[in-house]
């Protein structure tokens, strides 16, 4: 993949030739069966792919982990409703987590009615994911698709990762039939396979920590590769370099091992928990030396034309992220 310009960093979303290289070879299907044209891989190789596209560029990965994240919600529908969702060569799932809109039960379906923040991807969705409320309280979660959704004017204004096309939405009384309904790890078609059984937290902190460490890694490669003293360079080298191995390492150690739980049916909370504060505790301690590394780097880090700060941005907004703290 071609180097990423500045021009790009400061997008407010993904360019079609760069969407188009993902499509191509799968990569928002990672999770995704095979019947419904996805790559279906084991959660281990998901996390490569995923550090392997954000050490490109961190919007990208950003992008990547979020839509493919969201694809993996395709064990959790009917056969009916996945063939229709996930099919298609650019399926890709943009949502958000927070509870902010209404729903009521209508003959054969749901009316769904307002306004959600913060969706990554939402300029190229198919589909969109969100969480709304009966009038009694009860939350429920849903999918509409892209033509009966409005994006907000304004895309979310943020520090870094700015080209990962974060907009809020608007849904305005829109009926949607029954099978759009889903429940998160509840299993509802025959082609689910492993990666669908485990837990979404442990699921989603696993993808989050690997798209955290490739963007630190996208950060160390524009140091090296533009150095702007011999300190920094060799801070990196002898700093933050190990860390970054440390960390890519136990993400696949750690997908190993939840895998294999999984398999023999023994995972306990108290294994997620663990997982949750090594793999938290080793993305603290990467944002710490790229904090230090941004002492030794001098003003290049703040200069807005350079890639080394556009990179920078992109760890400093990657790391707010809950589900990347321990």
């Amino acid at each position: 993949m071609e180097p990423f310009t500045i021009e790009e960093y400061r997008q407010t979303y993904l360019s079609d030739n760069r969407l188009n290289e993902l499509y191509q070879v799968k990569l928002f299907k990672i999770f995704v069966p095979k019947v419904y044209q996805g790559l279906e891989l084991s959660l281990g190789d998901g996390m490569i792919e995923l550090m392997r596209i954000a050490e490109v560029q961190g919007g990208l990965g950003w992008t990547l982990n979020l839509g493919a994240g969201a694809n993996w919600f395709s064990g959790f529908f009917n056969n009916e409703a996945a063939v229709e969702i996930f099919s298609p060569d650019q399926a890709v799932i943009a949502g958000s987590g927070f509870t902010s809109g209404n729903f009521s039960k209508v003959e054969n379906g749901f009316l769904i009615d307002g306004s959600w923040s913060r969706c990554t991807g939402a300029k190229h969705a198919t589909f969109f994911s969100l969480n709304a409320k009966s009038e009694k309280g009860e939350v429920k979660t849903f999918v509409l698709p892209r033509h009966q959704v409005e994006l907000a004017d304004e895309k979310w204004q943020i520090f870094g990762l700015r080209n990962t096309s974060s907009y809020a939405i608007n849904i305005q009384k829109e009926t949607i039939p029954d099978r759009y309904r889903f429940t998160i790890n509840t299993i509802q078609n025959p082609h689910a396979y492993l990666v669908h059984k485990v837990p979404f937290e442990t699921f989603a902190r696993l993808c989050m920590s690997a798209s955290f460490v490739g963007i630190v890694k996208c950060f160390y490669n524009k140091c090296i590769n533009h150095p702007v003293n011999q300190a920094s360079l060799k801070f990196c080298e002898e700093n933050l370099l190990p860390i970054i191995e440390k960390a890519s390492g136990e993400c696949l150690v750690w997908s190993e091992k939840i895998t294999q739980s999984i398999k023999k049916d023994q995972f306990k909370t108290k294994e997620a928990l663990k997982m949750q504060k090594a793999l938290g505790g080793n993305n603290v301690k990467l944002y710490d030396k790229v904090q230090q590394l941004a002492l030794k780097a001098g003003l290049p880090i703040v200069e807005e034309d350079t890639l080394v700060h556009w990179a920078y941005r992109d760890v400093l907004t990657a790391v707010q992220h809950y589900m990347v703290k321990p």
